[in-house]
């Protein structure tokens, strides 16, 4: 394909100059730049409806006094860099922040998101190091078969993620016939006190693989983490357009001996190792008016149950009502930490977006609304948002998060009941 439209570019350069026209085709002009350098800074503010009497309060703000809003500024400046000689490239993407309201202040002062060397030995074979973001997986919302990677944030799952430091492999073929391209892909994840602490503390060089194939019209990734810092894991997803408007796509991962921590309403805890399984089942389908909705079904295996978390959100009451022990603060922080703090710590929950570009008209504008929810529960999140690229450079955003549900259940339990988040983004 790529020789077919070199050769009728050239084609029509010869054309051009035969008729004794201006155009001159400059191979050139295609050639990798020496070096990129781009960014954004980004100024965000948002209003929280808090839930000041809630043990969740208590818990994020402890020792505040209870209120019932709070505005908080957020400012950040990403700096992305490229250089490009020969067989290297070295890149870097950095951000710097200071985040304040009137409870929490917290500055970061530069912390490298991504960034390293890569070598690329031929068109087919290439080496790498440094810290990276692995992006495994088909799924929007949720990604089960991520199995080297922070998870997304549900609620804002394109939001830049920080990678981990590692090594990596790549080697890439293209046939003819019903399996059309191979990418195999393997790296080592290396941990110990001080590389990779988010990863695990563990020392071990923690391996892993991918193996992708395009097979009849089928995106196909085969994954697998070694055990280490981390349980072994193992999985497999795919993606396939069934028709031009619509593309089903599906996750499934098993995790082995993975340590799982519950908490009884008392107080009492305990640890045992488990196998479990986590699945997503989706679909991104598009409209004759051209409306994208994006549908996910996901199901945690880590996650706890519906009594199970009836169970610490008695235990919360219990440990964070006024006046507890210092002891029970402590454990309940502990308790939180070890997993039913994470986001959607449940088992089963539905995701579904509905959005549109230049709705009613509206040039360079763009409107979306999504909902989540726990199905065990029955709580949920509902977040319209509004967007505008009309100005160079510039992105104006604005969204609302509501939670809602039945007291005592996941949305229900939060630190807050609504937030706004209005930002303007410049790129450069």
């Amino acid at each position: 394909m790529i020789k077919a439209s070199a050769a009728i570019l050239l084609a029509l350069a010869a054309m051009a100059v035969h008729a004794e026209e201006e155009f001159r085709f400059d191979a050139s002009e295609f050639d990798k730049k020496p070096y990129e350098f781009n960014g954004y800074l980004e100024q965000k503010l948002e209003a929280l409806k808090l839930r000041g009497d809630s043990p969740a309060y208590r818990l994020a703000y402890p020792g505040e006094p209870a209120q019932d809003a709070l505005l908080r500024s957020t400012s950040t400046l990403e700096l992305s860099g490229k250089a490009n000689y020969k067989s290297l490239a070295a890149d870097v993407r950095a951000q710097a922040s200071y985040q304040g309201d009137d409870l929490v202040h917290t500055t970061n002062y530069g912390q490298v998101m991504e960034g390293g060397l890569r070598w690329s030995v031929g068109p087919e074979l290439s080496f790498d190091v440094g810290k990276r973001v692995q992006r495994w997986g088909k799924g929007y919302a949720w990604s089960p078969v991520g199995l080297v990677e922070r998870p997304k944030d549900p609620s804002d799952p394109s939001a830049s993620r920080e990678g981990f430091v590692m090594a990596s492999g790549e080697w890439t073929r293209s046939f003819s016939g019903p399996v059309s391209s191979i990418n195999f892909t393997g790296m080592f994840v290396p941990t110990n006190d001080n590389l990779n602490n988010d990863f695990g503390r563990e020392e071990d060089l923690n391996p892993a693989a991918k193996l992708y194939l395009l097979a009849f019209d089928t995106d196909i990734d085969l994954m697998w983490r070694g055990k280490g810092a981390k349980p072994e894991a193992f999985g497999v997803d795919f993606s396939r357009n069934l028709t031009p408007a619509l593309e089903v796509h599906g996750e499934w991962a098993r995790t082995l001996d993975a340590p799982r921590n519950t908490v009884s309403a008392t107080g009492v805890t305990s640890s045992t190792q488990v196998n479990f399984n986590s699945y997503l089942l989706g679909l991104r389908y598009m409209t004759l008016s051209e409306v994208t909705w994006i549908a996910e079904y996901y199901r945690n295996g880590a996650g706890y149950s519906a009594n199970q978390l009836d169970d610490y959100y008695a235990f919360l009451d219990r440990a964070m009502a006024p006046g507890a022990s210092p002891t029970l603060n402590t454990k309940a922080r502990t308790v939180a930490q070890s997993g039913y703090g994470k986001a959607n710590p449940g088992t089963d929950y539905l995701y579904v977006k509905a959005s549109v570009s230049e709705p009613f008209n509206w040039v360079y504008g763009a409107a979306a609304l999504t909902t989540m929810a726990n199905l065990n529960d029955g709580s949920w999140q509902v977040q319209p948002e509004l967007s505008y690229t009309g100005f160079a450079n510039w992105e104006l955003r604005g969204r609302v998060i509501v939670f809602g549900g039945q007291p005592q259940a996941e949305f229900t339990t939060k630190s807050s009941s609504a937030r706004l988040e209005v930002y303007g983004r410049y790129f450069f």
